[in-house]
């Protein structure tokens, strides 16, 4: 069996390397194989060269394309499988040699799951790792040594039952057309008498002290190693798949029997459209999203003609100048950068204008339309005369002694006060109160703020707004003249009034 099986290998190895490789597409694949077998069970174990792994077999495998993932096979080998071992007799007291020495055919219907599947391992990678499952038959043809032989078993027995296998492997190309397999297969079967060895500690017939004692049936290992001719899609071994796009589906089954080569394709043969654009992933820029065909599968969301990928403003309409993005007020400058979004300004202005010509821009404008100076905010500056009017206004400001209410003789220094806050109107006006250094210091600052707000109330209901005017309390902290005579305490008892911009 040895000589046979060595030159079967040998003449397809020769003719694997003369053949030319086939289709793009390879639908089927035909495989022989060569290995060694070893036993796993009652008798002992002989996994991975315990023992001398002197048990050859020969096998075979169809196998179908399914998907990038799966395919279906139908695969099995025949071969020789034993295992021998000294045991003690306990009734003649004495070493014998016990085993067994099988032939075992076997063929199975399984799924292999392929790693190169373009998720895992590129699909056109060189090795190819594996792994399969399958069920099916076995037959096993038995011969026993002399004293193994369990009551009612002959010297030679034949079995059939079922069994399911599993394994792994790694299949490695040669070219297009032939692949050098490796695999390890394990065959699990429900059959525990090829060993002589029935159900003696596995078996069926267990009473109830050994109940819950039961192992597994026995195993056998095949390690093996075969080539694998691939074919389908071009006539190839008198199969003939017509795919006239290449594109791995027959165009018996193809709905789109013209797709581009490359393109990926669903289980009809049509390219993907994952957004339902109308428009397949391998042309659609957002194959994700839907789009239109006029800016390649991607949306426009604000309509402004300008694709979401190229629109820096998506959810706005805008300009192809400024990327997508809007300038509302046409000035030329977009509305990121403008100062005066809605206003038409220029450059130096940062988009805004100077509306009152004072050379002040808009935006840094406190009195965008009065001219005014820079110094002043873009403000009318105020003049002396007015300073002045203020300042002896402010100091006819009088008070009940030891409170805030204010004495009738100030009302008209007051009214002039408001007057020239309504001439002055984008001014704001400070108010600052303040005291002598008589009295405790927490009483002269609450003192003092009650003073301010008061002047602030008096000049609100002449017209001022209140949000012009800020009033603030310094108690005895900021005298202007000596607390140690009646005359300077006099003048540091006062009311400032400032306007600012």
């Amino acid at each position: 069996m040895n000589k046979n099986l060595l030159t079967l290998l040998i003449s397809f190895t020769l003719f694997s390397l003369s053949a030319n490789a086939q289709s793009y597409n390879k639908k089927f694949g035909l495989e022989v194989n060569g290995g060694l077998r070893e036993y796993h069970g009652d008798l002992g174990s002989a996994l991975y060269f315990k023992a001398s792994p002197d048990y050859q077999a020969v096998g075979g495998a169809f196998g179908m394309y399914l998907n990038k993932s799966f395919d279906f096979n139908v695969y099995g080998s025949v071969g020789d499988l034993g295992f021998y071992k000294q045991s003690y007799d306990t009734v003649r007291a004495e070493m014998y040699r016990q085993g067994f020495r099988a032939r075992i055919t076997e063929v199975m219907l399984g799924v292999t799951f392929k790693l190169n599947n373009g998720s895992i391992i590129k699909e056109d990678a060189r090795f190819k790792p594996y792994l399969r499952a399958g069920w099916g038959a076995m037959q096993s043809i038995s011969k026993f040594t002399p004293g193994s032989v369990p009551e009612g078993y002959t010297q030679s027995r034949t079995w059939i039952s079922s069994q399911w296998n599993a394994g792994l492997g790694v299949k490695i190309k040669l070219s297009e057309s032939f692949d050098l397999n490796i695999s390890e297969q394990f065959n699990y079967a429900f059959d525990d008498n090829y060993d002589a060895s029935p159900y003696t500690i596995a078996g069926a017939k267990l009473n109830s002290a050994q109940e819950g004692n039961k192992p597994l049936h026995d195993v056998y290992a095949y390690h093996n190693i075969g080539l694998v001719f691939n074919f389908g899609g071009n006539g190839n071994a008198g199969y003939t798949i017509k795919d006239s796009d290449n594109d791995g589906i027959s165009d018996k089954f193809d709905i789109c029997p013209e797709t581009p080569e490359g393109y990926e394709v669903d289980t009809v043969g049509c390219p993907y459209d994952d957004d339902k654009d109308g428009i397949v992933n391998e042309e659609d820029k957002c194959p994700k999203i839907p789009g239109t065909i006029q800016f390649n599968g991607c949306p426009d969301t604000d309509g402004d003609g300008i694709a979401d990928t190229d629109d820096k403003c998506p959810d706005v309409p805008g300009l192809k100048e400024f990327a997508g993005c809007p300038d509302s007020d046409k000035d030329g400058i977009q509305d990121s950068e403008d100062k005066c979004p809605l206003k038409p300004g220029s450059k130096e202005g940062e988009g805004c204008p100077d509306s009152d010509g004072d050379g002040v821009f808009d935006h840094l404008d406190v009195c965008p339309a009065t001219p005014g100076v820079a110094a002043n905010k873009g403000c009318p500056e105020i003049k002396e005369e007015v300073k002045e009017q203020i300042r002896l206004a402010a100091k006819g400001i009088y008070f009940e002694s030891g409170n805030d209410v204010i004495k009738a003789e100030s009302f008209p220094n007051l009214d002039q006060l408001a007057t020239i806050m309504n001439e002055y109107n984008e001014a704001k006006v400070m108010i600052e109160g303040h005291t002598d250094s008589q009295g405790a210091d927490a009483a002269n600052m609450t003192l003092s703020q009650k003073r301010a707000d008061a002047v602030k109330m008096y000049i609100a209901s002449k017209g001022v707004m209140e949000s012009r005017m800020t009033a603030i309390g310094y108690g005895q902290t900021k005298p202007v003249a000596d607390n140690g005579s009646a005359e300077g305490r006099a003048v540091n008892r006062r009311v400032d009034f400032k306007l600012v911009y």
